[in-house]
């Protein structure tokens, strides 16, 4: 059901619409995926144990998703050798109940939904949660040739849509705008070099650039290469000292497309902190918070003290507070005997007063 609505014009002519608008009882979608890690883990939990994701936002309602990695509920039995999956909503509904429909998933190597793993629930009043007790076979999940599980992980999409919401839509537009391409266009222009002015070599790779688009983007460049002893606007090489060539290749790419290029899941700590001494270096900001955001995530036992270190050198309190936070809950003899804690010891003694103060106090 909808009630329309047209706006005309006063002329002779027969009346004619110069825009249009309409109420209508449609549905609100939303989608969201789980990164399920270190799977060969999880499997080691007891039949009928879940897990429980953390809680997100959805077609206007808050959900949770409970992971089985070895079956689960009622049907245990038949769910023997399957994962199950519940999910959950989160706080009752106005109305006591949500009419909605749940379509899960898992993303192939393409960042696609595999076709034989979808799964849709038919449409329902929910209050509570909804089962999927035989959502995959865990041994059709460990194939190989399938492509579903990679480096120990998979991701799980879930779609929610809530029927009976009633809501003002436009009409299609009469012209389409597409989204902005900018970043796109400027990441074309550096991977062809077409009118670069300026060459930068480091670890021996050289790598043709703009030098306004570098001045824009960071304030150590600008100075560099638009300062008042800068003479000319020739072409001018600047060497990058101390600093692999794939870690500038990256760097470039992310002031260009605001975008850093996908690294394999066992390099991301690696590369996250030479990016961040990176960005300190050439002064980009949201690089910099981009990469301590991706270390606060990388943080165990074996990393701890150095990426301390790392946050002290470069003054990211949010990293440092992160690695204090796991050392509070793991306590100093897991990394003691390690060299890193020695680091920390001569390099920033003042970080380690501050941190056996810390545990002193907790």
């Amino acid at each position: 059901m909808s009630i329309s609505a047209s706006s005309v014009g006063s002329s002779g002519a027969p009346p004619q619409p110069s825009s249009r608008s309409s109420i209508t009882a449609a549905a609100a979608t939303g989608k969201h995926q789980l990164k399920i890690d270190s799977y060969s883990l999880t499997t080691a939990v007891p039949r009928g144990t879940h897990i429980k994701s953390s809680n997100f936002q959805a077609a206007g309602y808050s959900w949770y998703i409970n992971y089985f990695p070895n079956g689960c509920g009622r049907l245990l039995k038949r769910a023997r050798g399957y994962v199950s999956l519940q999910l959950v909503l989160d706080g009752a509904a106005a109305d006591g109940a949500v009419k909605a429909q749940f379509t899960l998933s898992l993303l192939n190597q393409t960042g696609q939904p595999a076709p034989e793993t979808v799964r849709k629930s038919p449409v329902h009043k929910l209050a509570g949660g909804w089962w999927f007790y035989r959502f995959i076979k865990k041994e059709e999940l460990e194939r190989p040739f399938r492509g579903l599980l990679r480096d120990d992980g998979f991701t799980l999409q879930c779609e929610v849509v809530v029927l009976d919401r009633f809501r003002a839509v436009k009409t299609a537009p009469f012209v389409e705008v597409p989204p902005p391409d900018l970043q796109r266009h400027l990441g074309e222009l550096l991977l062809s070099g077409e009118a670069s002015d300026v060459t930068l070599q480091a670890g021996g790779v050289r790598f043709d650039a703009h030098r306004c688009v570098l001045a824009a983007r960071s304030p150590v460049f600008k100075a560099e290469l638009l300062g008042s002893m800068k003479e000319g606007t020739s072409n001018c090489d600047i060497h990058i000292e101390d600093m692999e060539p794939r870690v500038f290749k990256a760097v470039l790419q992310f002031m260009y497309t605001d975008a850093l290029p996908e690294v394999e899941k066992k390099e991301e700590a690696a590369m996250s902190q030479h990016l961040l001494e990176a960005a300190d270096r050439f002064n980009l900001q949201r690089l910099k918070l981009l990469c301590e955001d991706k270390l606060c995530g990388c943080i165990d036992t074996g990393s701890v003290v150095t990426t301390l270190v790392l946050a002290e050198q470069h003054s990211c309190q949010g990293l440092k507070e992160k690695c204090f936070e796991f050392l509070k809950s793991t306590g100093l003899n897991a990394v003691m005997a390690t060299d890193g804690f020695n680091h920390l010891a001569t390099s920033c003694p003042t970080v380690l007063e501050e941190l056996m103060s810390k545990l002193t106090l907790h």
